[in-house]
C-alpha cells in the first residue's frame, strides 16, 4: 500500500503537467486552424494583387460608410484663413473575398494594412495633413469572418476655411471638413456619413472662438471623370470678442476721452495741447496698424475697421479743433488790439475838441462787448466739451446694437 501511494504521488504531478501542455497545445492549434483562413485570404489577395483592387471589381459599387471623432481643434486663423483638427477616421465596408469560418476578427496594424484594398479617401482643401506615428503608425484594420472590414486612423490636418469678416470680431465662421474618393466615382464606391457616428464635444475649448455645432451633409460632385460621392461636416463657430474688448475697443475709447482733455486746457497753452492731440493720434494709428497686421486684406470694411476710423476721427477732430480754437485767439487779440487802438483815437479826439465824452463801459466792458458778437475759443471749447461727448454716444449707440444684432440673426440663418 506504501508503495502505490508513492507511486500514484510521484505520476501524479507529472499527468498533471501533461494534461495542461496538451490542453495549451490544443488551444493553440485551434487559434492557428481559425486564423489561417484569414491568412491564406489574405496571402491569395496580395498574390493575385488583390490589394490594388476594390471589391465586387466589375459589378455594384464599394458602400463604404464614414466615422470621425474629433480629439482636437486648434488654432482658427483669421490671417491665413485655416483651421487645424487632430481626428479619429474610422471607415466601414464589406470585402466579400475575406470571408472566413474563424470564430473572431484579425487585427492589421502598421504596414499590415496594406495587405487588403481600402478607400482612397482625401480632403478637400486640404493645406498639410500628417498621420501620427508615435509610438507605432496609428492606423488599424479590424477584419470579421463575414468579410466586414473596419478601418480607424488618427491624423492631423489644416484645412482652409473661407471667412466672411464683415462683422469681426462679433461674427461667427463656418469651417469644413469634406471628404471624398479620389480614384472611384459613384459607379464604383460611395461615401456616407450620419451625425451619429460624427463625435464633437460642444465643450471643446479652441482659442477666441466658440463652437456651436455641426451639420452632416452627403453630396456628389461632378467631374469629367464623373460623379464622386463627398461627405461634408460643416462646423460652426462664435468669436469671442472678450480679449478685443480688453485689449481694442475700451483703450481706444480711453484714448478718444484722454483727446477730450484738451478742451479743459487754455487755447494759448498751445504745447500743452498739441502734444496731447498728437499723442492720441498717433496711438490710435498704432493700434489700427498693429490689429490689421494680423488680418487678411480684404475688399471690404470690417467691424473693428469702422470702430478704429470712428475713434481716429474724433480724436483728429479734436486736434482740427484746438488748430479752430487757436485761430480763434489769434482773431480775438487783433479785435481786442483794434478797439483798444480805436479807443485811444476816439479820446484824442474828444480832448482835441474839448468834449471829453467819458465812454460808456470801462476798459475791461469794452473787451467783453467786443467778443460778445464772436465766437470764441473759449465759447468754443465750451461747446466741444459737449458736443464731442454726445457724438461719440451717439456713435456708439448705432453701432453696437447694429453689429451685434447682425451677428445674431446670422448664427440663426444658419441653424434655420
Amino acid at each position: 500500500m506504501n508503495l502505490f501511494e508513492r507511486i500514484y504521488r510521484g505520476l501524479c504531478p507529472i499527468f498533471h503537467t501533461w494534461l495542461v501542455l496538451l490542453t495549451v497545445a490544443a488551444c493553440v492549434q485551434r487559434s492557428f486552424q481559425q486564423s489561417n483562413n484569414v491568412s491564406t485570404a489574405l496571402h491569395e489577395l496580395m498574390n493575385d494583387d488583390g490589394s490594388k483592387l476594390r471589391p465586387n471589381n466589375g459589378g455594384p459599387p464599394v458602400h463604404v460608410d464614414l466615422g470621425l471623432e474629433v480629439e482636437s481643434l486648434g488654432q482658427i486663423s483669421a490671417s491665413t484663413m485655416d483651421f487645424s483638427v487632430t481626428m479619429f477616421l474610422r471607415e466601414y465596408w464589406h470585402d466579400p473575398r475575406l470571408a472566413n469560418n474563424s470564430t473572431s476578427h484579425l487585427i492589421l496594424k502598421g504596414n499590415d494594412v496594406d495587405m487588403v484594398w481600402s478607400p482612397d479617401i482625401y480632403f478637400l482643401h486640404e493645406k498639410k495633413a500628417k498621420m501620427h506615428d508615435v509610438t507605432v503608425t496609428n492606423k488599424l484594420i479590424y477584419i470579421r469572418p463575414n468579410g466586414s472590414v473596419w478601418m480607424s486612423l488618427r491624423l492631423s490636418a489644416t484645412l482652409a476655411c473661407h471667412m466672411s469678416l464683415e462683422y469681426f470680431p462679433m461674427d461667427s465662421q463656418t469651417c469644413s471638413i469634406e471628404m471624398s474618393s479620389y480614384a472611384y466615382n459613384t459607379a464604383e464606391m460611395t461615401l456616407y456619413l450620419v451625425e451619429e457616428k460624427v463625435i464633437i464635444d460642444k465643450k471643446m475649448e479652441i482659442p477666441r472662438f466658440e463652437f456651436l455645432n455641426f451639420q452632416v451633409i452627403n453630396d456628389n460632385m461632378s467631374f469629367a471623370t464623373g460623379s464622386f460621392s463627398k461627405c461634408e461636416i460643416r462646423l460652426e463657430f462664435e468669436r469671442q470678442m472678450q480679449a478685443y474688448l480688453l485689449t481694442v475697443y475700451i483703450p481706444s475709447c480711453l484714448l478718444v476721452t484722454i483727446a477730450w482733455l484738451s478742451f479743459w486746457i487754455d487755447a494759448r497753452a498751445a504745447p500743452a495741447r498739441i502734444t496731447l492731440g498728437i499723442t492720441t493720434v498717433l496711438t490710435v494709428t498704432t493700434m489700427t496698424s498693429g490689429i490689421l497686421e494680423t488680418l487678411p486684406v480684404v475688399t471690404y470694411a470690417k467691424a473693428i475697421d469702422l470702430w478704429l476710423a470712428a475713434c481716429l476721427l474724433f480724436v483728429f477732430l479734436c486736434l482740427l479743433e484746438y488748430a479752430w480754437a487757436n485761430y480763434l485767439v489769434v482773431l480775438e487779440q487783433r479785435r481786442i488790439k483794434k478797439r483798444k487802438s480805436m479807443r485811444l483815437t476816439k479820446k484824442k479826439e474828444a480832448a482835441n475838441n474839448e468834449d471829453m465824452n467819458l465812454d460808456a463801459c470801462s476798459e475791461t466792458i469794452e473787451m467783453e462787448y467786443c467778443t460778445e458778437r464772436h465766437l470764441t475759443a473759449l465759447r468754443l471749447d465750451k461747446m466741444s466739451r459737449i458736443l464731442f461727448p454726445i457724438a461719440f454716444a451717439v456713435f456708439n449707440i448705432i453701432y453696437w446694437p447694429y453689429y451685434l444684432r447682425k451677428g445674431d440673426l446670422i448664427v440663426l440663418n444658419k441653424f434655420v
